[in-house]
């Protein structure tokens, strides 16, 4: 049997043929030109921007599709390679690569951080959240890791230090806990309930915590008093829950549309901007406006309205995270950092778990609820971060708080689980 023969291609078949592929040789080439130029810095202050942008968001791609080769969370892959891009380490090794502009990387993290205590707060029930268990747990997982923190640091004889380092090691990561009792399908379990509820409380009282530090730290003078922050945090929170209703009712009238959608957002960022009008961070108003929402029927429209300012902004928050570690201050302070890692751990472990054991809670349980509450992560960070651009931390203090950050986010996926399984 015959072969078929090829059919003859025609002289406008070939030239088309041909000019497609050398355009998309020179497309190519331009392609590496462009990019050539940009990394060697010559290029407009603009067009840098949009390069970075670029940039920030590739990687961020780049991580995703590693998490799953490498079996490692989100958060912690995007910090890594933000450390891995930051001047301590790639701009020792390719000295020409430019680095990031600061106020870019600033109004996107911020974002980003506003961003994620959003989503979190959606994810929270004011019922649930804040049952008497939880709230011991809670407090007690405050005061035990900030005064370890706070006595850990004061020898520096810098008491904004101390407090900031104090205030670090309160926090609690919610993340990191919450995608391991996912994955093992136990979110159900009193431990996974307890460990959820307390988590979101302790990082409600680490904000407000983070608000008292930074008015103390700010000097006489500067700043309101820490017991107005106080009361004006109280009013603004109750006051904020209470008088929600009307915003969701609006909101519920009709499905979610882009103008309810719009003003979704625009009601978080100005909770956001009240907050911090009244001396609170930013981020706190963006939780209490999550947890507003979280009663609106529309609840589940809204989050996936809300998935690609996620995908856009949080990923670059990680990576800006990392990027203003200094490698060479970890490496030089390797002593203390694994120190006030192991301080970190512990410190959540009694406080926590010894109040849980103390509310009826069988002993493993409670201590896997202590070590569900060890993960510092990106609340850790938000303080450093904060402490770093109000002058308050040099950098070398700033990367011993997110060193410990990123290492109690690392061990906890790994102790975890076993931990459970042996329930």
């Amino acid at each position: 049997m015959e072969k078929p023969k090829k059919p003859v291609l025609k002289f406008e078949e070939h030239f088309y043929r041909t000019a497609s592929f050398l355009i998309g040789i020179l497309f190519i080439v331009l392609i590496i030109y462009v990019a050539k130029d940009s990394f060697a810095g010559h290029v407009s202050e603009n067009r840098k921007i949009l390069f970075e942008i670029v940039f920030l968001l590739l990687v961020a791609v780049l991580a995703e599709a590693a998490v799953l080769y490498f079996k490692m969370e989100n958060v912690v892959l995007l910090m890594i390679l933000g450390m891995l891009l930051s001047p301590s380490v790639i701009g020792k090794v390719v000295p020409s690569f430019p680095s990031f502009s600061n106020e870019v990387i600033r109004v996107f993290s911020e974002l980003g951080a506003i961003i994620l205590l959003f989503k979190v707060g959606l994810h929270s029930k004011v019922d649930k959240v804040f049952s008497k268990v939880n709230l011991l747990v809670a407090i007690s997982g405050i005061i035990v890791p900030f005064a370890v923190g706070y006595f850990f640091a004061v020898g520096s004889d810098n008491f904004s230090y101390a407090m900031f380092m104090g205030a670090a090691l309160a926090a609690t990561s919610v993340g990191v806990t919450v995608a391991i009792l996912k994955n093992m399908d136990v979110l159900s379990k009193r431990f996974s309930e307890v460990i959820i509820g307390a988590a979101i409380i302790d990082d409600i009282l680490a904000l407000l915590l983070l608000s008292v530090v930074k008015s103390m730290a700010g000097g006489p003078g500067e700043g309101i008093s820490v017991f107005m922050t106080l009361v004006l945090a109280a009013i603004f929170i109750l006051g904020a829950i209470v008088t929600g209703k009307f915003i969701i009712e609006y909101i519920d009238r009709k499905d979610m549309g882009v103008k309810r959608f719009l003003i979704s957002i625009a009601y978080m960022l100005f909770m956001g901007y009240v907050a911090e009008s009244i001396g609170l961070s930013v981020i706190i108003g963006a939780f209490i406006a999550g947890i507003v929402l979280n009663k609106s029927k529309n609840l589940a429209n809204l989050e996936e309205k809300t998935f690609g300012l996620e995908y856009m902004f949080m990923p670059i928050f990680f990576i800006s995270l990392g990027l203003i570690v200094d490698i060479g201050s970890i490496l030089s302070n390797i002593v203390p950092i694994i120190i006030i890692t192991a301080l970190a751990v512990l410190s959540k472990i009694i406080g926590c778990g010894i109040m849980a054991f103390a509310s009826g809670i069988k002993l493993k349980e409670s201590l896997v609820i202590g070590v569900g509450m060890a993960p510092r992560g990106e609340v850790a960070l938000i303080v450093a971060s904060i402490g770093l651009s109000g002058g308050i931390l040099t950098v070398s203090q700033y990367s011993l708080i997110s060193a410990m950050a990123l290492i109690t986010s690392f061990i906890v996926p790994f102790i975890l689980p076993r931990m459970i399984k042996s329930i």
